[in-house]
Protein backbone atom coordinates (compact mmCIF):
# COMPACT_ATOMS: atom_id res chain seq x y z
CA UNK A 1 0.00 0.00 0.00
CA UNK A 2 1.37 3.18 -0.79
CA UNK A 3 1.38 6.14 1.18
CA UNK A 4 1.55 9.78 0.88
CA UNK A 5 3.81 12.45 2.81
CA UNK A 6 0.78 13.99 4.19
CA UNK A 7 -0.61 10.36 5.93
CA UNK A 8 -0.12 9.80 9.47
CA UNK A 9 1.13 7.02 11.30
CA UNK A 10 -0.87 6.59 14.66
CA UNK A 11 1.80 5.38 17.01
CA UNK A 12 1.62 1.99 18.53
CA UNK A 13 1.37 0.38 22.10
CA UNK A 14 4.62 -0.01 22.76
CA UNK A 15 7.03 -0.76 26.23
CA UNK A 16 7.51 2.20 27.96
CA UNK A 17 11.63 2.07 29.19
CA UNK A 18 11.13 4.13 32.42
CA UNK A 19 15.33 4.31 33.31
CA UNK A 20 14.01 5.34 36.75
CA UNK A 21 12.27 2.20 37.53
CA UNK A 22 15.33 0.23 36.12
CA UNK A 23 17.52 2.01 38.68
CA UNK A 24 15.50 1.50 41.60
CA UNK A 25 14.77 -2.28 40.79
CA UNK A 26 18.70 -2.69 40.49
CA UNK A 27 19.30 -0.62 43.84
CA UNK A 28 16.44 -3.07 45.71
CA UNK A 29 18.21 -6.00 44.20
CA UNK A 30 21.71 -4.87 45.47
CA UNK A 31 20.06 -3.14 48.54
CA UNK A 32 18.71 -7.10 49.19
CA UNK A 33 21.92 -8.95 48.31
CA UNK A 34 23.70 -6.52 50.93
CA UNK A 35 21.06 -7.65 53.74
CA UNK A 36 22.00 -11.21 53.03
CA UNK A 37 25.17 -10.33 53.04
CA UNK A 38 25.05 -8.91 56.67
CA UNK A 39 23.08 -12.03 57.78
CA UNK A 40 25.12 -14.62 56.55
CA UNK A 41 28.04 -13.31 58.21
CA UNK A 42 25.89 -13.01 61.79
CA UNK A 43 24.86 -16.68 60.93
CA UNK A 44 28.88 -17.40 60.26
CA UNK A 45 30.18 -15.70 64.26
CA UNK A 46 26.38 -17.16 65.96
CA UNK A 47 26.91 -20.99 64.91
CA UNK A 48 30.45 -20.35 66.05
CA UNK A 49 29.86 -18.91 69.16
CA UNK A 50 26.99 -21.75 70.00
CA UNK A 51 29.56 -24.24 68.64
CA UNK A 52 32.06 -22.58 70.98
CA UNK A 53 29.53 -22.53 74.10
CA UNK A 54 28.46 -26.19 73.16
CA UNK A 55 32.28 -27.41 72.83
CA UNK A 56 33.01 -25.99 76.14
CA UNK A 57 30.06 -27.38 78.03
CA UNK A 58 31.24 -31.00 76.59
CA UNK A 59 34.69 -30.48 77.60
CA UNK A 60 33.64 -28.49 81.26
CA UNK A 61 33.98 -32.16 83.86
CA UNK A 62 31.48 -32.34 86.40
CA UNK A 63 34.45 -33.33 89.92
CA UNK A 64 33.66 -35.11 92.65
CA UNK A 65 35.60 -35.98 95.79
CA UNK A 66 36.49 -38.75 98.49
CA UNK A 67 37.92 -38.88 102.01
CA UNK A 68 39.05 -41.92 103.40
CA UNK A 69 37.10 -43.65 106.15
CA UNK A 70 38.35 -45.45 109.13
CA UNK A 71 35.33 -48.09 109.10
CA UNK A 72 35.11 -49.57 105.90
CA UNK A 73 39.19 -48.42 105.40
CA UNK A 74 38.68 -47.09 102.27
CA UNK A 75 37.51 -43.92 100.38
CA UNK A 76 34.03 -44.18 99.03
CA UNK A 77 31.56 -41.67 97.42
CA UNK A 78 28.30 -42.28 95.86
CA UNK A 79 28.53 -39.77 92.68
CA UNK A 80 24.84 -40.46 91.59
CA UNK A 81 23.61 -41.12 88.05
CA UNK A 82 25.71 -40.62 85.11
CA UNK A 83 23.78 -39.64 82.52
CA UNK A 84 24.50 -40.09 78.52
CA UNK A 85 23.37 -42.15 75.92
CA UNK A 86 21.69 -45.44 76.66
CA UNK A 87 24.10 -47.82 74.81
CA UNK A 88 24.87 -50.91 76.52
CA UNK A 89 28.42 -52.35 75.95
CA UNK A 90 32.08 -50.69 75.41
CA UNK A 91 31.55 -47.82 73.10
CA UNK A 92 32.14 -44.07 71.98
CA UNK A 93 29.31 -43.16 74.16
CA UNK A 94 30.47 -44.22 77.05
CA UNK A 95 31.05 -41.51 79.81
CA UNK A 96 34.93 -40.34 80.81
CA UNK A 97 35.53 -41.06 84.42
CA UNK A 98 38.93 -40.27 86.15
CA UNK A 99 39.79 -40.80 89.62
CA UNK A 100 43.54 -39.15 91.01
CA UNK A 101 44.03 -40.86 94.12
CA UNK A 102 46.45 -38.70 96.55
CA UNK A 103 48.60 -41.04 98.32
CA UNK A 104 48.88 -39.23 102.42
CA UNK A 105 49.55 -42.18 104.50
CA UNK A 106 50.01 -45.55 102.84
CA UNK A 107 50.45 -49.33 104.72
CA UNK A 108 53.53 -49.48 106.42
CA UNK A 109 53.74 -52.76 104.28
CA UNK A 110 55.70 -54.17 100.50
CA UNK A 111 54.20 -54.49 97.38
CA UNK A 112 50.86 -52.36 98.93
CA UNK A 113 48.51 -51.52 95.69
CA UNK A 114 45.73 -48.98 94.50
CA UNK A 115 42.77 -50.89 93.61
CA UNK A 116 39.96 -48.46 92.37
CA UNK A 117 36.17 -49.59 91.63
CA UNK A 118 33.50 -48.05 89.82
CA UNK A 119 30.31 -50.34 90.85
CA UNK A 120 26.81 -49.86 89.67
CA UNK A 121 24.23 -49.55 91.96
CA UNK A 122 21.90 -46.60 93.81
CA UNK A 123 24.13 -46.44 97.03
CA UNK A 124 27.26 -46.94 98.95
CA UNK A 125 25.87 -48.12 102.05
CA UNK A 126 24.85 -51.66 101.11
CA UNK A 127 27.18 -54.36 101.31
CA UNK A 128 28.90 -54.19 98.26
CA UNK A 129 31.52 -57.73 98.40
CA UNK A 130 30.05 -59.19 95.36
CA UNK A 131 30.05 -56.71 93.18
CA UNK A 132 33.76 -55.64 93.93
CA UNK A 133 34.15 -59.58 92.99
CA UNK A 134 32.77 -59.14 89.71
CA UNK A 135 34.24 -56.03 88.92
CA UNK A 136 38.00 -57.86 90.20
CA UNK A 137 36.94 -60.73 87.91
CA UNK A 138 36.43 -58.28 85.01
CA UNK A 139 32.52 -59.60 84.30
CA UNK A 140 30.25 -57.72 82.32
CA UNK A 141 30.68 -53.64 81.81
CA UNK A 142 28.47 -52.99 84.75
CA UNK A 143 31.60 -53.25 87.49
CA UNK A 144 35.01 -51.72 86.89
CA UNK A 145 38.22 -52.46 88.48
CA UNK A 146 41.78 -51.14 88.30
CA UNK A 147 44.48 -51.34 89.91
CA UNK A 148 48.31 -49.97 90.56
CA UNK A 149 51.36 -49.72 92.18
CA UNK A 150 50.84 -47.62 95.06
CA UNK A 151 53.14 -44.50 95.59
CA UNK A 152 55.16 -43.35 98.49
CA UNK A 153 53.67 -40.55 100.86
CA UNK A 154 52.61 -37.83 98.45
CA UNK A 155 52.40 -39.22 95.45
CA UNK A 156 49.45 -39.78 93.12
CA UNK A 157 47.81 -42.19 90.89
CA UNK A 158 45.62 -42.05 87.75
CA UNK A 159 42.88 -43.82 87.01
CA UNK A 160 40.28 -43.63 83.78
CA UNK A 161 37.29 -45.88 83.19
CA UNK A 162 34.25 -45.61 80.58
CA UNK A 163 31.25 -46.37 81.92
CA UNK A 164 27.34 -46.73 80.44
CA UNK A 165 25.07 -44.69 81.74
CA UNK A 166 23.68 -45.78 85.49
CA UNK A 167 24.21 -44.76 89.32
CA UNK A 168 28.11 -45.25 90.42
CA UNK A 169 29.75 -45.79 93.69
CA UNK A 170 33.34 -45.61 93.70
CA UNK A 171 35.78 -47.28 95.90
CA UNK A 172 39.50 -46.50 96.47
CA UNK A 173 41.67 -48.53 99.02
CA UNK A 174 44.66 -50.16 99.88
CA UNK A 175 45.18 -53.78 98.38
CA UNK A 176 47.95 -56.82 98.01
CA UNK A 177 48.06 -58.66 94.47
CA UNK A 178 44.82 -60.84 95.69
CA UNK A 179 42.45 -57.56 96.10
CA UNK A 180 42.24 -57.93 99.37
CA UNK A 181 42.06 -54.74 101.74
CA UNK A 182 45.46 -53.70 103.46
CA UNK A 183 43.78 -50.53 104.81
CA UNK A 184 43.70 -49.56 108.31
CA UNK A 185 42.76 -46.59 111.02
CA UNK A 186 46.27 -45.50 110.38
CA UNK A 187 45.99 -45.06 106.99
CA UNK A 188 44.92 -42.15 104.74
CA UNK A 189 44.32 -40.52 101.58
CA UNK A 190 42.12 -38.67 99.37
CA UNK A 191 40.29 -39.18 95.90
CA UNK A 192 39.35 -36.34 93.30
CA UNK A 193 37.61 -37.49 90.72
CA UNK A 194 35.48 -36.39 87.15
CA UNK A 195 33.59 -37.21 84.75
CA UNK A 196 32.16 -35.69 81.55
CA UNK A 197 28.81 -36.83 81.22
CA UNK A 198 27.95 -33.95 78.39
CA UNK A 199 30.77 -35.03 76.34
CA UNK A 200 28.27 -36.84 73.46
CA UNK A 201 25.34 -34.42 73.57
CA UNK A 202 27.13 -31.51 73.62
CA UNK A 203 30.06 -32.20 71.36
CA UNK A 204 27.24 -33.69 68.71
CA UNK A 205 25.36 -30.76 68.99
CA UNK A 206 28.50 -28.63 68.95
CA UNK A 207 29.53 -30.40 65.36
CA UNK A 208 25.96 -29.79 64.32
CA UNK A 209 26.25 -25.88 64.85
CA UNK A 210 29.79 -26.25 63.68
CA UNK A 211 28.88 -27.68 60.03
CA UNK A 212 26.50 -24.98 60.01
CA UNK A 213 28.79 -22.25 59.97
CA UNK A 214 30.67 -23.37 57.75
CA UNK A 215 27.54 -23.39 55.30
CA UNK A 216 26.81 -20.14 56.09
CA UNK A 217 30.21 -18.99 55.74
CA UNK A 218 29.82 -20.37 51.84
CA UNK A 219 26.58 -18.23 51.65
CA UNK A 220 28.34 -15.67 52.40
CA UNK A 221 31.09 -15.71 50.40
CA UNK A 222 28.73 -16.42 47.35
CA UNK A 223 26.88 -13.18 48.61
CA UNK A 224 30.13 -11.22 48.95
CA UNK A 225 31.04 -12.03 45.58
CA UNK A 226 27.53 -11.12 43.98
CA UNK A 227 27.66 -7.81 45.79
CA UNK A 228 31.19 -7.06 44.11
CA UNK A 229 30.01 -8.16 41.03
CA UNK A 230 26.95 -5.81 41.09
CA UNK A 231 29.12 -2.65 42.78
CA UNK A 232 31.73 -3.05 39.73
CA UNK A 233 28.77 -3.11 37.60
CA UNK A 234 29.37 -6.48 36.01
CA UNK A 235 25.66 -8.20 36.87
CA UNK A 236 22.35 -6.49 35.95
CA UNK A 237 19.03 -7.45 36.95
CA UNK A 238 16.37 -9.42 34.83
CA UNK A 239 13.98 -6.51 34.30
CA UNK A 240 17.10 -4.22 33.59
CA UNK A 241 18.07 -6.16 30.78
CA UNK A 242 15.07 -6.81 29.44
CA UNK A 243 14.41 -3.08 29.30
CA UNK A 244 17.51 -1.96 28.03
CA UNK A 245 17.59 -4.50 25.10
CA UNK A 246 14.17 -2.90 24.32
CA UNK A 247 15.62 0.71 24.68
CA UNK A 248 18.96 0.00 22.54
CA UNK A 249 16.57 -2.03 19.64
CA UNK A 250 14.29 0.84 19.41
CA UNK A 251 17.31 3.39 19.04
CA UNK A 252 19.00 1.44 16.41
CA UNK A 253 15.94 1.14 14.34
CA UNK A 254 16.08 5.08 14.27
CA UNK A 255 13.16 6.99 13.08
CA UNK A 256 10.73 5.40 10.47
CA UNK A 257 8.87 6.56 7.03
CA UNK A 258 10.39 8.36 4.09
CA UNK A 259 12.70 11.46 4.52
CA UNK A 260 10.61 14.62 5.54
CA UNK A 261 12.29 16.04 1.89
CA UNK A 262 13.19 15.68 -1.38
CA UNK A 263 15.88 16.53 -3.29
CA UNK A 264 17.10 20.10 -2.78
CA UNK A 265 17.99 20.62 -6.30
CA UNK A 266 16.52 19.29 -9.62
CA UNK A 267 17.23 20.12 -13.49
CA UNK A 268 17.46 23.93 -14.28
CA UNK A 269 15.01 23.66 -17.47
CA UNK A 270 12.47 21.71 -19.02
CA UNK A 271 13.06 18.32 -20.53
CA UNK A 272 15.04 19.70 -23.52
CA UNK A 273 17.62 20.83 -20.88
CA UNK A 274 18.20 17.09 -19.74
CA UNK A 275 17.82 14.74 -17.06
CA UNK A 276 18.85 15.04 -13.93
CA UNK A 277 22.43 13.48 -13.18
CA UNK A 278 21.19 11.46 -10.40
CA UNK A 279 18.97 11.25 -7.61
CA UNK A 280 18.81 13.79 -4.87
CA UNK A 281 21.58 13.17 -2.07
CA UNK A 282 20.84 11.23 0.56
CA UNK A 283 19.19 13.49 3.94
CA UNK A 284 21.51 13.64 6.56
CA UNK A 285 20.22 12.64 9.43
CA UNK A 286 21.10 14.02 12.99
CA UNK A 287 22.09 11.75 15.99
CA UNK A 288 18.66 9.92 16.63
CA UNK A 289 17.84 10.59 20.16
CA UNK A 290 16.49 8.81 23.17
CA UNK A 291 12.86 9.54 22.19
CA UNK A 292 10.90 6.40 21.39
CA UNK A 293 9.16 6.65 17.82
CA UNK A 294 6.76 4.52 16.93
CA UNK A 295 7.35 2.11 13.82
CA UNK A 296 5.12 3.12 10.62
CA UNK A 297 4.19 0.30 8.41
CA UNK A 298 5.84 -0.69 5.20
CA UNK A 299 5.14 1.48 1.95
CA UNK A 300 5.51 0.71 -1.72
CA UNK A 301 7.49 2.34 -4.37
CA UNK A 302 6.25 6.06 -5.10
CA UNK A 303 7.62 8.62 -7.60
CA UNK A 304 8.50 12.02 -6.57
CA UNK A 305 8.20 14.97 -8.63
CA UNK A 306 11.19 17.39 -9.20
CA UNK A 307 10.78 21.44 -9.98
CA UNK A 308 11.43 20.90 -13.74
CA UNK A 309 8.86 17.55 -14.33
CA UNK A 310 11.12 14.84 -13.81
CA UNK A 311 10.66 12.11 -11.52
CA UNK A 312 12.67 10.04 -8.94
CA UNK A 313 11.58 6.45 -7.70
CA UNK A 314 11.45 6.10 -4.48
CA UNK A 315 12.33 2.44 -3.67
CA UNK A 316 10.16 0.58 -0.56
CA UNK A 317 12.79 0.48 1.99
CA UNK A 318 13.09 4.22 1.42
CA UNK A 319 16.59 4.50 -1.26
CA UNK A 320 16.27 5.83 -4.54
CA UNK A 321 15.99 4.42 -7.53
CA UNK A 322 19.28 5.30 -9.86
CA UNK A 323 17.36 6.43 -13.44
CA UNK A 324 15.51 9.49 -13.98
CA UNK A 325 11.79 9.02 -14.84
CA UNK A 326 9.16 10.86 -16.83
CA UNK A 327 5.27 10.50 -16.45
CA UNK A 328 3.01 9.58 -19.52
CA UNK A 329 -0.13 11.17 -20.47
CA UNK A 330 -1.99 8.02 -19.20
CA UNK A 331 -0.41 8.37 -15.61
CA UNK A 332 1.75 5.77 -16.30
CA UNK A 333 6.04 6.72 -15.60
CA UNK A 334 8.86 5.28 -17.42
CA UNK A 335 12.50 5.58 -17.37
CA UNK A 336 13.88 8.55 -19.18
CA UNK A 337 15.89 7.61 -22.65
CA UNK A 338 17.61 10.21 -24.47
Amino acid sequence: MNMTDDEHVEPSEEIVVDEDMDEKLEDMSLEGRKEALTKARWNVFMYLGIAAILFGFALFPMPFNANYDDFTNSAEKHVGFVWGLPIPGDDITDVPVTLSVEVINPPAQSGVLLGAYLIETNTCESNLGEFTTLAREGSGHTHHYMVKTAPSAGGTAEFEFDVDPANYCVIVQYVNENGVNLGDANSDMKVNGKMWPNQVFAGVLGLCALILSAFAFIGAQKHGETVRTMLEGGNETTESKVLAEVSKDKIAAGPTGAPPSGPTSGPTSGPSSGPPSGPPAEVVESEPVTEEVPEAAPVGERYEETDNGYYFKILADGSYDQSVYVKADDGSFSAYVE
